[in-house]
Formats: C-alpha cells, structure tokens, sequence
C-alpha cells in the first residue's frame, strides 16, 4: 500500500547569509521521500539538510531570489498530498472522504458532481469547470509536473459523454502544451469491483492497460480522479513505461482515506481547506 503525507508546517526565517525554511512533514516515515522529491525540484544552490527531529526538513540558501519559489512550492506540498509509490512522483489534490467518519470532503463532492453518471446523474459544468481550473492552478505551481512533455488519462470501464479524467487531461495537454497519449484499457469492470486477492487483481489490470507508442521518450502526466489503493494508476504507469515513457507522473484529483499508511484521515487533523459549493457558474474560483 501506498504512503501519503505532507507539509504539516512551513516556518521561514531570515538569516545574516541568505534565509531558512524548517518543514515539518506527517506523517514522519515521508521524510526521506520529501527529501528526494524537493531535491529534484528546487535549484541545486538550495541546500536541504534533515532536521533534529524525525519529521523535520531544514532548507536554506544565501541567494534571496531562491527564497520565495521554494516557499511558494512547500506549500503546495502543504495544500495537497504527497503519495509514495512506484511512479516518479505521484499527489492528490486533496481527500475523497474520511475513512474514520465515512464522510466524503469538500473536494469529494465536487469531483462527484463532476463525474456523469448517466442521463439522470450528468455531470455538473459548474463543478467540472472549478476541478479544471484547480488542476491547471496546482500544475502551474508544480515544476516538476509541468515540465512533462506528455499527458494521458486513467480510462474509464465504461463509455461515457463526460469522461472527467479525460477532459483534465485534453485540458492539460491545450494549456501547457504536452502531447496527448491514449491509454486503453480491456477491463470493464470498476477495480473494487473486481474478484480475488489484491496481488491478482493488480497483475490483472496492468496486463489489460495499454498506451500508445507516443509515449516513447516522453515524461508523461497521468491523470485519475480518484485513487484508492493505487492498483489502477500503477498499472496505466506500467503501461506507459512499456511503451517507452523516460518517466511517469501522477495526479490524482481526490485520494481516499483508505489503501493509505500513515494518512491522518479526520477532519481535524487533516484540515479541508477548499469551498464547499461553487455558486457562481463559470468563474475562475481560487484554489485555497
């Protein structure tokens, strides 16, 4: 099973050389998985250094231009999830539901008013337009993630009019450019759904998950709404290294509580900052 963790505390500070930032990472055993993911990030002049207490990250540098990107970028890593898996990188925007009040958050609800479920459950243009401007906005924010030169979605077991995923994917690939990769899929039933042990199922999905030879010498996006115990996403980056990606990156818009070790999983200690009901149709609502 995957971890997940963030920036818990952000606390910058300046320096008679240059300036300071001490993160605090929940839950502790993510430290060294953060450490390698700001590596690759931030500019080489910024040196990190584990801190005195297992959870801490310390991250300072003598050049003041260097000071607001890694502040704007740790808290990105504050606002969203971090997920530890097999992929180059992988986040959530936020939780899907709560696994210890089995309610689903903010950010749930409006990826399911998003999704079309039918003629009687369409999908809610309001709600698809802020998930939209959400992933654009937290891409943006997300060096690592931008500078993919290629992007594919999760595909859905079964057809539909409004295919979420796809549709942050086309949206992705208009907006900063990246070539559009299909993955295809010969599985028609939802990955919850499906018979026998994990280990079978996870083996079973990544041999029915193909993607196209675009994909060959690409760093690829790949984009879900929803990740549970990450046996789908996984098995359309296996796919997409198959067909020759240099490197794979995940999003996912919501991440469950559950399928994750080490995830605070209450409102309380894992606060849901996003608006809870888009009122106004067609405005570029923030992403707090």
């Amino acid at each position: 099973m995957p971890n997940c963790g963030r920036a818990a505390r952000i606390r910058s500070s300046k320096t008679v050389t240059g300036w300071t930032v001490d993160v605090s990472v929940q839950p502790a055993p993510m430290r060294d998985h953060f450490v390698s993911l700001i590596r690759r990030v931030l500019p080489r002049e910024v040196e990190i250094q584990v801190g005195a207490e297992p959870y801490s990250i310390l991250l300072s540098s003598r050049r003041s231009e260097h000071a607001e990107p890694t502040r704007a970028f740790l808290e990105l890593l504050h606002s969203s999830m971090t997920i530890e898996d097999e992929a180059d990188a992988s986040h959530a925007l936020g939780l899907h539901w709560f696994a210890d009040i089995k309610e689903r958050s903010q950010l749930g609800d409006l990826v399911e008013q998003a999704k079309d479920y039918g003629p009687n459950n369409p999908s809610d243009p309001r709600a698809a337009h802020w998930i939209q401007q959400a992933s654009l906005d937290w891409l943006t924010a997300h060096p690592l993630f931008a500078s993919a030169d290629g992007v594919a979605a999760i595909p859905g077991t079964q057809p539909k009019e409004f295919d979420l995923p796809a549709v942050i994917a086309a949206t992705i690939s208009s907006r900063f450019g990246m070539r559009r990769i299909q993955l295809r899929s010969r599985n028609q039933t939802p990955q919850k759904g499906q018979p026998g042990p994990r280990p079978s199922r996870a083996k079973t999905l990544s041999a029915m998950m193909n993607a196209d030879r675009s994909a060959l010498g690409k760093r690829v996006l790949l984009i879900d709404d929803l990740y549970r115990s990450g046996d789908t996403m996984m098995a359309g980056a296996r796919a997409l290294r198959r067909a020759g990606a240099t490197a794979v990156y995940c999003l996912a818009l919501t991440k469950t509580a559950r399928h994750c070790n080490g995830l605070p999983a209450s409102v309380d200690n894992w606060p849901d900052r996003l608006p809870g009901v888009v009122e106004v149709e067609g405005a570029d609502l923030p992403f707090c």
